[in-house]
Parts: structure tokens; C-alpha cells; sequence
């Protein structure tokens, strides 16, 4: 998904993002082991997931090989979660399931080539608040607070 010449743009987008929010504690980065040894490489504390066991092989830290629709990982348990690109299936079923792993107050972060509307309309439909989108080249970067009541 990312060429090299936007790489840079997305990582600084999605760093953005994290500093807007309580992030303090494990990231997720689902779909995109190249994003999330970026993000590592900025100080956070990483763990990438993918359903491709080969695009884990050069991941260093932690990192997990299961579906996006059905995260391995206990309910708030994480501070944030990045998700690049459409996993398939349904976009706001997908991001339910992502928040359901993120802490209340954490961020779930939508990074894809759709349509800034679709994506806000996913996050929406999919229960996250304060929803900010940043631009990075063809790639919108969507934000949103977990919010548990």
C-alpha cells in the first residue's frame, strides 16, 4: 500500500494522531509491519499484527499472526490501533472489533486510500469520538477516541 516516497508523510500522520490522544502503552499496527517498525523506530512501543506470517519474518519486536476481524488480544488492553487499509468484510463491524481491544480514552486509527467520507462514516457508524483526519499524500489518516461506557 505505502510507496517509499509516502512512507515518511503516513508515519508523520499517524504520530500526529497519537499525540493527540492517551497512547501511552502497546500500539497495535494491523496489516502493515512496515508502518509499525516505523512507529517503533519513533519510541513507541510496538506490537504488529498481520494475517500474512511472511510479512512478520522481518518484524523484530513483538508480533502476532491472526485475523483482523478477530483480534487475539483482551478487551482494553491496549493503548492504541492502527489499522491500514480495508481488512474486507464490514468496515464498522471491523472497527467495533478494534475498539473493543483499545482502552476507553486510547485511539483506533484508519489509515487508507478510501474516501475521507467513508472513513468518517466507519468510525462513526463504529461508536470512536472526536474524529480528526489528516492527509498524507493519496492516504487519509482518520482518528478517533474510544470512548467506554
Amino acid at each position: 500500500m505505502f510507496g517509499s516516497l509516502f512512507i515518511t508523510q503516513t508515519v508523520d500522520a499517524v504520530s500526529a494522531a497519537l499525540s493527540t490522544g492517551d497512547c501511552q502503552g502497546a500500539i497495535v499496527v494491523v496489516g502493515q509491519p512496515r508502518l509499525g517498525r516505523a512507529l517503533a523506530e519513533r519510541g513507541h512501543q510496538v506490537v504488529v499484527m498481520s494475517a500474512k506470517p511472511r510479512s512478520l519474518r522481518r518484524v523484530a519486536g513483538e508480533r502476532v499472526y491472526a485475523s483482523a476481524a478477530a483480534l487475539p488480544v483482551a478487551e482494553g488492553a491496549v493503548a492504541a490501533l492502527v489499522a491500514v487499509g480495508d481488512s474486507g468484510g464490514d468496515g464498522v463491524a471491523l472497527v467495533g472489533e478494534w475498539s473493543r481491544a483499545v482502552r476507553g480514552g486510547g485511539l483506533v486509527i484508519l489509515v487508507d486510500r478510501a474516501p475521507a467520507v467513508e472513513l468518517s462514516r466507519r468510525a462513526l457508524c463504529g461508536g470512536l469520538a472526536e474524529i480528526q483526519q489528516r492527509e498524507a499524500g493519496r492516504t487519509v489518516v482518520t482518528s478517533g477516541v474510544v470512548i467506554k461506557l
